[in-house]
Parts: structure tokens; sequence; C-alpha cells
């Protein structure tokens, strides 16, 4: 039985992200099928790494929720933004990072209200670009 997308996906909403990586450490897959799995995930695995972070980089990238790229997001106005967050819901941790690509570190006051601040600084990027491009 290969790995799949969707199969992950049941176990993370069944078990969160730690019981899924503890189910996949105590699986029968092997190291090769996680690392195929990977791959399908377009994932830049080293051939060297252990297997426990082969699977929290499978669990790491599946839980993901936003499915959108930053070009995808920045051409988004603050209200879409904040709709598809309100969708898609994702974690603390993913809209910090996308920021962090973005070069924003939020302060504590941004971080109650995240989805806010991230639609918004998103969305003034983006805006910001296609003026710049327009020039």
């Amino acid at each position: 039985m290969s790995l799949s997308r969707d199969k992950i996906h049941m176990l993370i909403e069944w078990l969160g992200e730690d019981g899924t990586r503890s189910g996949l450490e105590r699986s029968f897959y092997s190291v090769k099928e996680l690392r195929t799995f990977a791959s399908e995930l377009n994932l830049n695995i080293p051939t060297k790494t252990p297997r426990k972070e082969l699977i929290s980089a499978i669990v790491s990238k599946s839980s993901q929720r936003i499915d959108k790229t930053i070009q995808e997001l920045l051409s988004m106005s603050s209200s879409e933004l904040l709709n598809y967050f309100d969708k898609v819901r994702p974690s603390k941790e993913e809209l910090l990072s996308i920021l962090g690509d973005l070069d924003f570190h939020p302060g504590g006051e941004a971080q109650k209200s995240l989805y806010k601040y991230a639609a918004r600084q998103i969305s003034e990027t983006g805006m910001f670009q296609r003026v710049a491009s327009d020039s």
C-alpha cells in the first residue's frame, strides 16, 4: 500500500502532526518508499537524511494548507487574502513562514491578529509590485 496525500491528510486530521509522525516512524514504509513520496511532494531531501527527519519533512509539507504560490498571494487584495485564510485555516507557523519569506517579522500585537496582518502585508506588497511593474 503506497502513501498518498489523501492518506497523510487523513492521518493528520485524525492524529495531528505529532501522531502522524509517530505513526509513520513505526510504520512498515521503507526509507525508499518515503523518499519516493517526498519527491512526489516536491521535497528536496538529501540522500543521507535520517528516516525521522524525512518523515518530519513529509508531515510538515503535507500539513500545509496554503496551496497558492507567493506570487498568487501577492496578486490578491487584503479582503481576498482574509477570505482565503478563513477558508483554508493555515497554521500560525505557515503564515509566519510566508511573511518571513517576504522579509516581514510581525511584533507581538500583530501576532494577535495574524490573519489580518498577513493579508494586509501580502496585499500591500503585491500592490507595490503591480505599481512598479506598470512604470
